[in-house]
């Protein structure tokens, strides 16, 4: 996957309640939670310009970036992976974070060919002139800055059945709705009750890395992530403050920690 973004699982699963399975049919037909192991090296003139590993978080549709100017940080980069923390501390943020230190959820992208341009607009002549950052063996130079391995998947009915199978969506979205945004639960289906309960949310993390864990046991259960150094309004305070409102000292006693 190029010209994509990608996230830890506490972002994975920010994205999936406020974005996909509100709407029935789920938005852009998802269906599972794809595990990436990636190996990334920016590049020394990102770093010698920015003090940072990691590069501005941009965002791609359909193959292409969707941010203003995006192009001409690449230019003047190389093809950086950018990073972006999602806030959790205040408003309509759910209170997810990764396990078990309480990090933040993140997004990242990972630029790959010709980013001006959407999937079917990509030339062989911008090919060549921006070929991206994906590469077998990381270097760390322009075009050349993250590998990428395949590491497993999850499909949500692996974690709760939403009875499709047996059925067309269609049918399954006249009587049940994986989760309501205004009632904050679901109809037939209570995986997804609780957006800014924070015992609720670490449920769910927890559920997904045990399944994957069952699923791929040969896999490590997790693997340290580095440091979204870019994001300069990172307040640090997930310790004291949650989405929904909790401190977080009260979620700690809650479970354990």
């Amino acid at each position: 996957p190029e010209n994509v973004n990608a996230a830890n699982l506490a972002g994975v699963l920010w994205y999936l309640h406020h974005e996909v399975v509100m709407v029935c049919p789920r938005k852009f037909g998802i269906t599972r939670i794809r595990r990436l192991k990636i190996t990334m090296q920016n590049t020394c003139d990102l770093y010698n310009d920015t003090k940072t590993q990691f590069g501005p978080y941009v965002a791609f549709d359909s193959g292409r970036c969707g941010v203003k100017g995006c192009e001409k940080a690449y230019y003047k980069y190389g093809s950086v992976i950018g990073c972006q923390h999602i806030p959790f501390n205040s408003g309509i943020f759910a209170a997810y974070s990764e396990w078990p230190n309480g990090g933040y959820a993140r997004w990242y992208s990972l630029p790959g060919p010709c980013t001006a341009s959407p999937i079917k607009e990509k030339t062989k002549e911008c090919i060549k002139e921006d070929p991206g950052g994906l590469c077998e063996s990381v270097t760390g130079k322009r075009d050349c800055t993250y590998s990428i391995e395949q590491a497993g998947d999850l499909s949500l009915d692996e974690l709760y059945k939403t009875t499709t199978q047996y059925y067309p969506w269609s049918e399954f979205c006249k009587s049940q709705l994986e989760y309501n945004n205004q009632t904050d639960y679901g109809i037939g289906i209570n995986w997804w009750n609780g957006i800014y309960n924070p015992n609720r949310c670490m449920s769910r993390y927890l559920n997904i890395t045990q399944a994957f864990k069952r699923k791929y046991p040969h896999f490590p259960e997790n693997l340290p992530e580095p440091h979204c150094d870019y994001y300069k309004t990172d307040p640090g305070d997930y310790f004291t403050k949650t989405g929904s409102g909790f401190s977080r000292s009260f979620t700690q006693r809650q479970l354990g920690w």
